[in-house]
């Protein structure tokens, strides 16, 4: 009897001893996910989904943390840290970086669009439209990999001067504008004098004078704390803000094969994460704003804004050499909208 319990006893150490082994060579992976904005945004509705289920999905195997608020440096800066792997994951505005791959300011084409709807089905998870995307980052050989694009909500234009409701009503404000030359041609030849800044800069710019005016999401605008000190918005919802996911190609080589494939699946779910947060945010906001915050609200003359903007299409395709994505654009729209 005491020879069997003696034997139970050995081999009980021998799995727990295994057993430890095992757990001593399960492997975490630890990533940084950089945002530039402060919630409540959909980016970080995105990327806390992202916390969550990586965690969930791997038996806490990959461990990511969100560093908001421009805590690891702009988009640009963030964008160059990726290269070198420093920083795992970036979530954000897509046309930020048109200065590393000016492709991308093809997706800042003001009225584009006719409903979110149609902006959805265009950016599709796996349509052409986000695949041909993928395949120019792949491109690039930046080493850094899209894995999505995706909705954010609907531009707007703010400042601390005056109400704006038509296109005349832009000139001769000092504007800031994202480091990419297709908004700096929108909002100039509305008559704006633009100054291209990274968003972390904009609010003391705001209240130094350097800048008067700026537009951005909903989201960005609240976030930010912008309505205080700039407390005129034009809902022109002139640009439907496309968002994208990267990940750095060193940290995606890091990790198995399972936990790509995971997060191939995962970024998915992003995509319509943006679009419908990006929604969501925009109606809740707008009230807000108004009730809370007494920010002023108008509601432009569309029509006129339209007529300004959209003839911009093909010259802001011409100054990217992006003739070939336009046409792909264009061809989406029609398909996804017959």
């Amino acid at each position: 009897m005491k020879r069997a319990v003696m034997i139970l006893l050995v081999l009980a150490l021998v799995f727990s001893m295994g057993m430890a082994g095992f757990a001593a060579d399960k492997k975490t992976y630890n990533l940084r996910i950089a945002i530039a904005v402060n919630p409540p945004h959909p980016w970080h509705e995105a990327a806390d989904f992202l916390v969550r289920e990586l965690d969930a999905r791997t038996d806490g195997a990959i461990k990511a943390k969100v560093f908001g608020g421009s805590q690891l440096g702009s988009e640009e800066t963030v964008f160059e840290e990726m290269r070198l792997g420093t920083v795992d994951m970036l979530v954000g505005g897509a046309t930020t970086l048109v200065t590393f791959v000016p492709e991308l300011g093809i997706l800042n084409l003001p009225y584009f669009y006719e409903s979110i709807d149609q902006f959805r089905n265009v950016m599709a998870a796996r349509g052409p439209v986000v695949n041909k995307f993928r395949e120019i980052y792949e491109e690039t050989g930046f080493g850094v990999r899209l894995l999505t694009l995706g909705g954010g909500g609907t531009r707007v234009m703010s400042n601390n001067i005056k109400t704006i409701t038509h296109p005349d009503d832009v000139k001769g404000l000092k504007m800031r504008v994202p480091n990419n030359p297709e908004d700096a041609k929108i909002w100039s030849s509305a008559g704006a004098i633009v100054t291209a800044m990274p968003w972390n800069e904009i609010y003391s710019a705001l209240q130094t004078g350097v800048i008067n005016a700026f537009e951005s999401t909903l989201s960005a605008y609240y976030g930010s704390k912008f309505f205080e000190v700039a407390k005129n918005m034009s809902n022109t919802q002139h640009i439907i803000m496309t968002s994208h996911l990267l990940m750095s190609e060193i940290s995606w080589k890091k990790l198995p094969e399972e936990y790509r494939k995971l997060l191939d699946e995962l970024s998915d779910e992003v995509s319509d994460i943006f679009t419908d947060k990006g929604l969501e945010f925009d109606n809740e906001i707008v009230k807000e704003i108004q009730e809370k915050y007494g920010v002023t609200v108008s509601e432009p003359d569309k029509a006129a804004f339209v007529e300004k903007f959209q003839p911009l299409h093909d010259e802001l395709a011409a100054r990217g050499k992006n003739e070939d994505l336009l046409k792909l654009l264009r061809d989406t729209k029609d398909a996804v909208s017959k």
